[in-house]
């Protein structure tokens, strides 16, 4: 019951969705007329298929004013009136019942039929049932659905670009389970040592060193995008902290930005890699 008195969701209330709604609906009334002839429909005009398609368009589309009308009001009234799921189920029974009203008229009038009057109403009622639910399910299927993709892209996005704003960077550990995540800027260097990495962190001034049982190899992967980088057999720093490469002898050292001095080996290996992504953030 509680489902009942919530209010319906916006994209129920878009004004191009119910216009395309009604032009489906309308479409898919026509086709399903055509070609099912539901209680001999194709009866009402003694003429060929192609003049049936066309009466039988002009009997579709003035039932689709009524449609039109009721959806003109629905969206005058979206602004004022609070629908909730139940008062959006009402309206649209109403719907069916002033259509099929709609028709019993045409039918009387022009069509005269010469059956019972409560007969004649309750098939024409059925057949309105038939033309509008379909569609009308069909199409609050597809943007329900389209709804909560669009959604779910958005908090997907919100929480990436809240991530990214972070710059935060999760470690693992050899079984992938998470064991801490840390701002990107706060990390200086990591060091490998055996089955074990340290990573050292920046906390307020102070060398913080924070021990996790992975691999330098599988940890290279896993921080791969990130300005994490390997330097070394042993070594892996943050290019956010760099303060100076320099050159030694025939040896290429990495200085840390900070209030310590912080020298980190850059091996042959590395040397290359190194220069191609100083290269490449300096852009």
């Amino acid at each position: 019951m509680k489902v009942l008195l919530r209010e319906i969701p916006d994209y129920l209330k878009d004004r191009s969705t119910i216009i395309t709604q009604v032009m489906f609906v309308s479409i898919f009334a026509l086709v399903f007329i055509n070609i099912y002839s539901p209680f001999n429909a194709s009866s009402w005009f003694e003429v060929g298929r192609i003049e049936f398609f066309f009466y039988s368009s002009a009997f579709i589309l003035s039932g689709m004013l009524i449609i039109v009308l009721s959806k003109l009001i629905f969206i005058l009234l979206t602004g004022r009136i609070r629908f909730t799921y139940l008062l959006f189920g009402i309206w649209h029974l109403m719907e069916i019942v002033l259509l099929a009203v709609g028709y019993l008229i045409v039918d009387l009038s022009l069509l005269k039929s010469g059956a019972e009057l409560v007969e004649r109403f309750t098939g024409l009622l059925f057949i309105t049932l038939l033309v509008l639910a379909i569609p009308y399910s069909l199409s609050w299927l597809g943007l329900s659905l389209k709804d909560k993709r669009i959604k779910l892209a958005g908090l997907m996005e919100n929480t990436s670009q809240e991530f990214r704003e972070r710059k935060m960077v999760t470690f693992r550990d050899e079984t992938e389970k998470l064991r801490f995540s840390i701002k990107s800027r706060d990390i200086l260097f990591v060091e490998s040592t055996d089955n074990y990495v340290t990573v050292h962190t920046n906390e307020k001034g102070k060398l913080r060193k924070i021990m996790l049982r992975n691999t330098m190899k599988r940890l290279e992967k896993e921080l791969e995008g990130t300005m994490i980088q390997r330097c070394h057999r042993s070594f892996m720093v943050n290019f956010e902290n760099i303060k100076l490469v320099k050159l030694i002898s025939t040896n290429l050292y990495i200085y840390i930005d900070f209030p310590e001095e912080i020298r980190i080996p850059v091996s042959r290996t590395y040397a290359e890699h190194v220069h191609e992504f100083l290269n490449r953030v300096s852009l």
